[in-house]
């Protein structure tokens, strides 16, 4: 298994602190909780299909333990709003022979255009990387404005258009203009 740089604090453009880390088994509560937090219409583009709430399965799938084909991280808040979660990210290789893997991030509604999918997408990519994948590939809703720029940023490209596109964001991820990023990226060490 490959050490990553986890947990990390970062400081959102809105001069919020938050925690990322990696999502496990006893985050089902945080899980569960985030999703109440989301619009119909970001279940929807998180989902390409209306969702009202999280299947247990789901939740067994989402929190299991991380592994070089299965990784995820989540965003809580720091401070007075501690342990509410605001974002979640993670990849899951099909194939263990590939060197691609699907990927998404789902952001709570309160907590979009803030830089939080840009430090996920960053934090995601480079635990990727370490596990020798090198494109990430996702079906984004051709009407997912947020989700379309983010990649187009990074050098994201549609491979095959529709209703539902599917982008492919090649790895690594290039340099981002300095003034479109968040701040305060601190990896906390790991005591473990």
């Amino acid at each position: 298994m490959v050490h990553d740089a986890l947990p990390l604090r970062a400081t959102l453009r809105s001069g919020e602190p938050v925690l990322i880390r990696e999502i496990g088994p006893a985050d089902r509560p945080l899980l569960r909780d985030g999703f109440e937090k989301l619009s119909s219409q970001s279940r929807f583009f998180r989902f390409l299909s209306a969702h009202g709430e999280l299947s247990e399965a789901e939740l067994d799938r989402f929190t299991e333990q991380n592994t070089d084909d299965h990784f995820a991280i989540g965003a809580a808040a720091i401070g007075t709003d501690a342990d509410l979660p605001l974002a979640t990210a993670r990849f899951v290789r099909l194939d263990p022979k590939s060197t691609e893997a699907e990927f998404a991030i789902t952001i709570i509604d309160s907590h979009q255009r803030l830089g939080l999918g840009t430090l996920m997408l960053r934090t995601l990519a480079l635990s990727a990387q370490a596990r020798n994948i090198a494109a990430l590939v996702a079906l984004i809703h051709r009407e997912n404005a947020g989700m379309r720029v983010l990649l187009e940023r990074f050098g994201g490209f549609v491979r095959s258009g529709g209703a539902e596109e599917e982008w492919c964001l090649p790895l690594p991820l290039p340099k981002e203009n300095p003034a479109l990023s968040v701040t305060g990226f601190v990896a906390i060490p790991n005591t473990a």
